[in-house]
C-alpha cells in the first residue's frame, strides 16, 4: 500500500538510513474511498499527500512541507478510526528501497511555512496553494535541507 508520511525536511537524513520507523501515516483508505466515489485514485492519492503535507508543518514543524511518499505491505498498515479519512497507523521500519519518491515545497515557501507554524492560517492556505516538488529516490542529495 502507498502511504504518504510527514517529515521535517530538517530530518531528511534519517528517512532515508533503513532506521526510521514513523507511525503515522496517510493513504487511500476504504473511508476515503467511501466518501470521495467521484474521484479518481490519483486525486485520492493527492488528497493523502496533502493531508501529510499540512501535517509536516503543523505537526512536525518543519520550515517547508516535506511528505515521504513509501510502499508499505498492507498487513503493517491500519485505518485510524474517528481521524483524517486517509490516516493510517504504520509499523515497520522505512528501507530505502521502499521509498518511492519524496514530495517538498520549494525553498521560497519557508517563510509561510514559518507563519503557518505560529498559527497564521493565511499563511498556511498560501501553502497549500503552492505544488509539492516532486524528487525520485535518486535525486534526494539535492533537497536543501537549510
Amino acid at each position: 500500500m502507498r502511504v504518504y508520511i510527514p517529515g521535517n525536511v530538517a530530518e531528511l537524513d534519517l528517512y532515508v538510513s533503513g532506521s526510521w520507523e514513523p507511525t503515522r501515516g496517510y493513504g487511500v483508505t476504504p473511508l476515503l474511498l467511501g466518501i470521495s466515489p467521484q474521484l479518481d485514485p490519483e486525486e485520492l492519492a493527492e488528497q493523502a499527500r496533502d493531508a501529510a503535507a499540512l501535517d509536516s508543518v503543523t505537526e512536525l514543524k518543519s520550515l517547508r512541507r516535506l511528505v515521504v511518499v513509501v510502499d508499505y505491505p498492507r498487513a503493517d498498515t491500519k485505518p485510524v478510526p474517528n481521524d483524517h479519512p486517509a490516516a493510517l497507523d504504520i509499523t515497520g521500519r522505512v528501507m530505502l528501497d521502499a521509498i518511492a519518491c519524496v514530495f517538498v515545497d520549494e525553498p521560497e515557501a519557508v517563510a509561510d511555512a514559518k507563519k503557518a507554524i505560529k498559527g497564521d492560517d493565511a499563511a498556511l492556505e498560501r501553502l497549500e496553494e503552492r505544488e509539492l516538488l516532486w524528487y525520485g529516490t535518486t535525486e534526494l542529495d539535492l533537497i536543501d535541507a537549510g
